[in-house]
């Protein structure tokens, strides 16, 4: 619902516009934004690396993935878990599924539930696991259902904290506000022109006033 009134707001803005790259450069911007907020949505919930792919529990077929691929040093984990019946392959929604992170020496250090209430389209489990410092660790995935139960696990390397990621956002806020910055100066610069253009024809037009002499 929020979403549609920003987009009406926004085509109501539309026809305010004056001129045509003033026009252009707001749809721009909007598509632009549009993409950024929907590829954010896109790594924040599902998607990622395939980690294990339609392993047998019980009567089950479970895959894991995680995401970002390469988890940094204090980053949060998101982990997506999807399960389907080995015969037909229908999801199975009614499972539990928890999750958790273990250091070399096996001492769990974070875990969470995954459910299905986290994903955008209900069919998979799924969980944000707080971050880790970097090093070596386990990844543990414990499911429990009426057609069967077990544990799956994968290797998970959390490598250093990189600030290219805060470069991109920079770059990218900067972006945007040199977008707004030149939509603002489009849409001023063509008033000012049709203020002076308007002063100019009214100076040509005007008729002088005749002197009378003495």
């Amino acid at each position: 619902m929020r979403k549609n009134q920003q987009i009406y707001t926004f085509f109501r803005f539309i026809p305010l516009c004056s001129s045509a790259p003033t026009l252009r450069s707001s749809v721009f911007l909007f598509l632009f934004i549009a993409f950024v907020l929907s590829w954010q949505t896109v790594l924040a919930h599902g998607g990622g690396e395939l980690q294990i792919s339609n392993a047998p529990i019980g009567e089950y077929q479970v895959s894991v993935w995680n995401n970002p691929p390469t988890a940094r040093a204090g980053q949060a984990i998101h982990i997506t878990v999807g399960i389907a019946r080995a015969d037909t392959g229908e999801p199975v929604l009614d499972a539990a599924v928890s999750v958790t992170i273990v250091n070399e020496r096996g001492d769990p250090v974070t875990a969470a539930a995954a459910t299905t209430e986290q994903s955008i389209n209900r069919l998979f489990y799924e969980a944000d696991l707080d971050g880790v410092s970097s090093g070596m660790y386990e990844m543990q995935i414990e499911v429990t259902g009426s057609d069967g139960s077990g544990a799956l696990s994968f290797p998970l390397t959390v490598a250093p904290t990189s600030f290219w990621p805060w470069l991109v956002g920079a770059a990218v806020a900067l972006l945007v506000v040199w977008l707004v910055l030149r939509i603002w100066r489009s849409g001023t610069k063509p008033a000012v022109s049709r203020r002076r253009t308007a002063r100019t024809e009214v100076a040509e037009t005007a008729v002088p006033r005749s002197h009378s002499v003495d």
